[in-house]
């Protein structure tokens, strides 16, 4: 990467956004506003450009439209082609008026059919007495009465209850889903003891508020209002298909625009990234080295030599962007760094090591071939109807095919061995314990050589020699000490402890004081990698224990076979989820933790050059 200043007088700046734009190689490094100069403003057309953008996003999100990374190119460039802006504001417009019209329309529709089956709600329960809906009308001699009771037996003891007090009443009644609709009309005299006598027999009031100008039977309003909802039904589906026709039909000219727009008002609010002073603007940033001579030549023709570009190379301090390279089989483990954080521009990129060391990890946890086939086919699946997710499924469709590795390297097919393995989990615990060790000294060893490297390419090979090599050294004194104390070799432990004493004093020269405290944290480092053996121990235990639950189920025979089969089902995907979940975030763990901390820093920002695509609507 190359640092490059472009600066020049004012009426330039539009021509230098516009060339930048198309390049799409320069990462703007933001402005800060200080003493010497400003921040830049927007051009003239930012405000207008942010209207029809929100208008065309607001239709998008109304159509029912979902995001996608790329337009339509044809579309894109007819519209550029054409009067552009002009033609996106009029066709926005248009299409705005129509689809209000037709929200308007399906509003008042859904609104009329809510208010129909409402009434007809009310006509349901009015249609088992034969009644005219008009004698539910206000009385001076006449009180009435509509509710439910518990059932027809709460009517007829009402019937006989009301009969002792008064014979001038009429009840009528009809069952209605489980309950019993009652009608009492009574002398307006008896009210209060009606009212009373219903309260005893448990009576819940109903009112009538749809019905109030109807006439007739409640049956026949009831089939006229049932012929009315469907019209209403039918009018909106109309409306609907209306909406979908307005989204086929503009569909592809929407993801142009918010496309075309976008694009346009990245380029209008580009200055608020540069400095300014009233007459002129400056903009800093980073471009590629190998295209460096080309992108300066493309903008002098623009500007006809007019701007002044400034370049030199990165320096020690620069926070400079960083692009990941690596090929295709490995990009995916790029995830893993972009989670974590982006590696610093002079530091070696660790996706490539990533790449393959976490499907071992994680395949020597999982370690079972049946496993390992049920999560490649599942994550095959997901890879291929999630494709926003590619690059995680494609990692554990790697970490999947090493479960399926290790699976027969231990024999193991859903807990059983099934062949003679090369070692047994279930009964070589200890050469396990001694083999996770061994990877986890590797693996860190490997982190070490790394860290060399980086800080011979950052700070020479003092720097290097001292906060590095002498963790090498440190592991050779660990080793005589060692094997002298266990009687494994004849020379005296003491030369170890020399050793180890040599290391952290050169420790101390290349990292200062926390070189020699941390020290004992390379040993932690080095154990935590028995959680290799202790995760795929656990996970082969619970196997094994649904495996033989199942296998009693299946010996009594019956019904208990298919119990037997349930827990075989249900056992080996609950142990399955358990060990994708374990053996994913316990890899993820050695790496970031016992693996990168030997010679990672990070922190570098993702290079993201001006004018690069944008995610529009589909």
């Amino acid at each position: 990467m190359t640092s490059v200043i472009i600066t020049g007088p004012k009426y330039l700046q539009e021509t230098v956004i516009r060339e930048l734009h198309s390049m799409r190689v320069m990462h703007i490094v933001e402005h800060s506003k200080n003493e010497l100069a400003d921040i830049g403003k927007p051009l003239e057309m930012a405000g207008r450009l942010s209207e029809i953008l929100v208008k065309v996003r607001a239709l998008s999100a109304e159509l029912g439209m979902k995001k996608k990374e790329t337009a339509d190119l044809e579309e894109t460039a007819d519209l550029e082609h054409k009067k552009g802006l002009l033609e996106a504001e009029s066709t926005v417009k248009r299409l705005g008026e129509e689809l209000n019209a037709c929200k308007e329309e399906l509003k008042k529709a859904q609104e009329l059919q809510a208010k129909s089956r409402a009434i007809m709600q009310e006509l349901e329960i009015l249609k088992g007495i034969d009644i005219p809906i008009e004698a539910f009308t206000p009385y001076k001699s006449l009180a009435y009465f509509t509710g439910y009771l518990k059932d027809e037996n709460k009517a007829v003891e009402l019937k006989v209850e009301l009969s002792i007090t008064t014979e001038r009443f009429m009840l009528f009644y009809s069952p209605v889903r489980k309950r019993c609709f009652i009608a009492l009309f009574i002398d307006e005299k008896s009210r209060e003891n009606a009212s009373y006598v219903l309260q005893k027999s448990g009576f819940s009031p109903v009112n009538f508020m749809n019905i109030n100008n109807f006439k007739g039977s409640a049956a026949a309003n009831f089939k006229k209002i049932e012929c009315e909802l469907e019209k209403l039904e039918k009018k909106e589906s109309e409306i609907k298909k209306r909406i979908g026709n307005l989204r086929d039909e503009y569909s592809k000219f929407l993801l142009a625009a918010d496309g075309f727009l976008s694009e346009q008002l990245e380029k209008a609010e580009a200055p608020l990234m540069f400095a300014a002073t009233p007459t002129s603007f400056l903009i800093k940033g980073w471009i590629p080295s190998r295209i460096l001579s080309a992108t300066i030549e493309r903008l002098n023709k623009a500007t006809r030599n007019k701007a002044y570009i400034h370049f030199e190379p990165a320096k020690k301090n620069d926070t400079v962007p960083v692009k990941l390279k690596n090929p295709g089989y490995a990009k995916p483990f790029e995830f893993f760094m972009e989670l974590y954080t982006m590696p610093a521009y002079k530091e070696i990129d660790p996706t490539f090591f990533v790449f393959l060391t976490f499907p071992l990890l994680f395949g020597f946890m999982l370690g079972d071939i049946g496993y390992g086939l049920v999560t490649l086919i599942f994550f095959i699946i997901l890879r291929k109807f999630l494709p926003k997710a590619k690059n995680f499924f494609s990692v554990l469709i790697f970490a999947s095919l090493a479960t399926i590795f290790f699976g027969a390297i231990f024999g193991e097919f859903f807990g059983y061995e099934f062949i003679h393995p090369l070692i047994s989990r279930e009964h070589d615990m200890f050469k396990l314990l001694y083999l996770a060790i061994g990877i986890g000294v590797l693996h860190v060893n490997i982190g070490l050589i790394i860290g060399f490297i980086n800080e011979f390419k950052s700070h020479g090979l003092r720097h290097a020699f001292f906060a590095k090599a002498s963790w090498f050294i440190f592991e050779v004194g660990a080793i005589i000490t060692f094997l002298s104390i266990f009687k494994l070799m004849t020379l005296s432990y003491w030369w170890g402890v020399g050793i180890i004493i040599i290391s952290a004093v050169m420790l101390f020269i290349g990292e200062g004081a926390r070189g020699p405290i941390e020290i004992p944290g390379l040993l932690s480092n080095v154990l935590s990698y028995a959680r290799l053996m202790a995760i795929g121990v656990s996970s082969v235990k619970l196997a094994e224990v649904v495996n033989e639950i199942s296998g009693e189920m299946f010996r009594s025979g019956g019904a208990l076979i298919l119990v037997g089969l349930l827990i075989l089902v249900i056992g080996h995907a609950v142990n399955i989820g358990l060990g994708l979940l374990g053996s994913f975030l316990h890899s993820l763990r050695l790496h970031y933790v016992e693996f990168f901390t030997k010679f990672f820093h990070g922190g570098a920002e993702k290079y993201k050059p001006f004018g690069a695509k944008n995610f529009y609507f589909e």
